[in-house]
């Protein structure tokens, strides 16, 4: 009988073993596909398997601060993900999911997306985040996973980063000046130039590639520093008038935008003036009175309103599945070219292996994306132009585009 207790007492124990061993798989997160490999080394041997969909993240801010953009990130991708799907998936007939994940605007947030996207390894890449702040938060998680992921911030560290997971879908801020200048010296054929800008990392980096370029073709520059929280710029708009700037570089958060607009239409200063890509925004634009910023010229990543009959279709499209409300701007065509170029990346590597993608993706060259021609450099930097828009009847109209090399 002892014998008995105790060979139970042993199969009681091994069957308790067993249930904790199948209730130990690690949770992905709600929108996640579910994989049984919790132990992830950046080999996703499982993605070629051809009756598999292919799994690409998209961290976006759909909720928080900027849920309005995020909003639009989602649209834009879930737009690429079904035009792909129905004209018949990636290699031969895989089907592409979209898999998102919340980031919230919050760089803490943006790491935890990383590692929920990290610990799965059937996500074959990820687009986003946006911020720049939240790209350089999350971007060691994506890098140990070795999984190629496609930032959208702009600021120039990002270019520091040696990531070689880490691409960028956006002209950073110093291109985007570089373009400014060039556009002032090409176009505007001026003697002198006043820089309006924000006195933050944004606009003094801004500022600094511009005064120098702008000094280098021989013109006097003023420059003229806005706190954030200003509520009058009078004097420095004053000063620029004073001196006798023949054209206005604005490069601003979009509060100091509008106080800069409508002051400085107040006072008379009427140059050429050339801003950043916020004026293009109709968040922004909706602050100012139209006259304000008639005829401003903006360096950005795209405009809607062009003659460009793939940018016509793109808009309308984006119109026909979201409603004739929904306008496609710079948050919609940049997410949503970053999944067409995610998408000729697996098909030209044959595969949608995580570090295939991204041999296939460093060597692009010449990509049609809707905010410039992409090709990687030695920084994993693809777009290196601008769109220059200019302001008509409170629209941002296409005007020309500008390369800084």
């Amino acid at each position: 009988m002892k014998k008995l207790i105790a060979l139970l007492l042993v199969l009681v124990m091994v069957a308790g073993l067993v249930a904790c061993a199948g209730s130990n798989d690690e949770t992905k997160g709600n929108d996640t596909p579910d994989t049984t490999n919790t132990e992830n080394n950046g080999d996703n041997n499982n993605t070629d398997d051809s009756s598999e969909p292919i799994y690409i993240g998209l961290s976006a801010k759909i909720t928080g601060a900027d849920a309005a953009n995020g909003d639009r990130m989602v649209k834009a991708a879930q737009m690429a993900v079904d035009e792909v799907n129905e004209a018949g998936g990636l290699l031969g007939g895989r089907k592409v999911e979209l898999v998102i994940q919340d980031d919230a605007t919050d760089n803490a947030i943006a790491v935890n997306v990383a590692n929920i996207f990290a610990g799965n390894d059937k996500i074959s890449a990820v687009v986003g985040p946006w911020n720049s702040g939240m790209i350089l938060a999350a971007e060691g998680v994506y890098k140990d996973a070795k999984i190629p992921f496609f930032g959208l911030g702009t600021n120039p560290q990002l270019l520091e980063l040696g990531n070689e997971y880490c691409f960028l879908v956006r002209a950073n801020d110093n291109l985007m000046a570089s373009c400014a200048a060039k556009l002032i010296i090409d176009e505007f054929k001026v003697k002198s130039v006043g820089i309006m800008y924000t006195n933050n990392e944004f606009g003094t980096g801004a500022m600094e590639v511009i005064e120098a370029a702008c000094k280098d073709a021989g013109m006097d520059v003023y420059p003229e520093a806005i706190n954030i929280g200003d509520t009058d710029v009078t004097g420095q708009i004053l000063d620029l008038k004073s001196k006798g700037a023949e054209c206005m570089v604005v490069w601003a958060s979009d509060a100091e935008y509008v106080l800069t607009a409508r002051q400085a239409y107040e006072l008379g200063l009427q140059v050429p003036t050339v801003a950043s890509p916020a004026i293009t925004m109709d968040q922004v634009r909706d602050l100012c009175e139209p006259d304000w910023v008639e005829g401003w010229y903006s360096v950005t990543d795209f405009v809607g309103n062009s003659d460009d009959p793939t940018v016509t279709a793109f808009c309308d499209k984006y119109a026909s599945d979201y409603g004739e409300g929904q306008k496609a701007e710079l948050y919609v065509a940049d997410v949503y070219s970053t999944f067409k170029l995610v998408f000729d990346a697996i098909e030209r590597a044959g595969s949608a292996d995580r570090q295939a993608i991204r041999d296939a993706v460093a060597e692009t060259k010449d990509f049609p994306m809707l905010q410039g021609v992409a090709t990687c450099d030695e920084n994993n930097l693809l777009i290196h132009s601008a769109t220059v828009a200019v302001i008509k009847d409170n629209v941002p109209v296409m005007y020309t585009t500008v390369s800084a090399e």
